[in-house]
């Protein structure tokens, strides 16, 4: 329960402390815990299990051990790319909160005047009119008891107002925002390529133990119809694992590079997920960033390459007057 606390010239709700917040219990905690966790259990039982069985046993049962040594380098490299930028990815996602922005040096010298104060006669020190000013272009987050921009969104799983929210990524565990969208990224790119290599050392694996992949056989590389085979006693549970192991890594690699793709389509466009599908935000907004360039920096940070050979957390966003108008304001047009 909540109610209305008046402060200054406008109202703001708080939670009454007469009402007190309903202890949590096992099973609500236990179930936060596996929401948040659980996806990042499957991303490295992902990233274990396909590197062990490509590596130590499809590649070197079809191809031998000599063979296999450029293999051990190249998974080294793309285990590591991966969970580098996943640990940066869950790191970074403090620096998704509204706050943070607003704190941030260059953010809060770009909007001490913006644009639309021009008309009112507003100055870059804020006055008691100016603030009640400010606290009208925003919206009020209950959820957060404070006001945040109209581009913002509360995450409900991660409590917090995410600025420039794409969206909240279960099999990562966290909220896809301003903070973090680099390492999403860039995990994603890894993961596909990744996936894919441990998937087609799986699939000579199976073709040579198992059966031909050709004309039907790749149909009993399918994890389901391999379970019902063993329920029918025609394989091993060996087959089935293996299988299961080759379908995560196919199902794995098909939508990493499907998001993949779908995300650097929002970048390039200057707009996240949630807000390139969001008709009255399309209307209201124009998409951040003049150029490819702009939209790129603005999202990975200057020399925005080197965040695919390494991730470069000390290189920070570029915002430029217009995106950061664009990101604090309420309407950049009339409607």
């Amino acid at each position: 329960p909540r109610f209305r606390m008046r402060q200054g010239k406008g109202y703001r709700f708080t939670r009454s402390s007469a009402f007190p917040d309903r202890p949590k219990g096992r099973l609500e905690k236990a179930g936060e815990f596996f929401v948040t966790w659980g996806g990042v259990g499957y991303c490295l039982f992902i990233v274990v299990s396909v590197t062990y069985f490509a590596r130590f046993i499809a590649c070197p049962g079809v191809f031998g051990d000599e063979y296999c040594v450029d293999l051990n380098l190249l998974a080294t490299f793309l285990v590591t790319e991966i969970m580098a930028n996943l640990g940066a990815f869950l790191y970074f996602r403090s620096e998704n909160r509204v706050e943070h922005w607003q704190r941030h040096s260059v953010v809060a010298s770009l909007c001490r005047t913006i644009p639309g104060d021009e008309e009112t006669g507003g100055s870059s020190e804020m006055d008691e009119e100016g603030e009640e000013r400010e606290k009208n272009r925003g919206k009020f987050c209950v959820s957060c008891n404070r006001y945040a921009p109209i581009r913002s969104h509360h995450c409900p799983l991660c409590n917090v107002c995410v600025l420039r929210k794409d969206h909240h990524c279960y099999i990562t565990g966290a909220c896809v925002g301003l903070g973090n969208q680099r390492y999403f990224i860039i995990f994603l790119f890894w993961a596909t390529i990744g996936c894919a290599v441990g998937a087609r050392y799986i699939a000579s694996y199976m073709d040579q133990e198992i059966t031909p992949w050709y004309p039907f056989g790749w149909v009993y590389f399918i994890a389901p119809v391999s379970v019902g085979r063993w329920l029918l006693g025609y394989c091993s549970l060996w087959v089935v694992w293996t299988t299961m192991v080759f379908s995560f890594a196919c199902t794995s690699a098909l939508g990493a590079f499907a998001f993949f793709v779908t995300q650097v389509f929002y970048t390039l466009h200057g707009y996240t997920m949630f807000e390139y599908h969001s008709l009255s935000i399309r209307e209201a907004y124009e998409g951040d960033g003049k150029s490819v360039g702009e939209r790129l920096r603005l999202v990975f940070g200057p020399y925005w390459l080197i965040h695919f050979i390494f991730p470069a957390f000390w290189l920070k966003q570029k915002l430029t007057p217009e995106i950061a108008d664009n990101l604090f304001r309420v309407r950049s047009k009339l409607l």
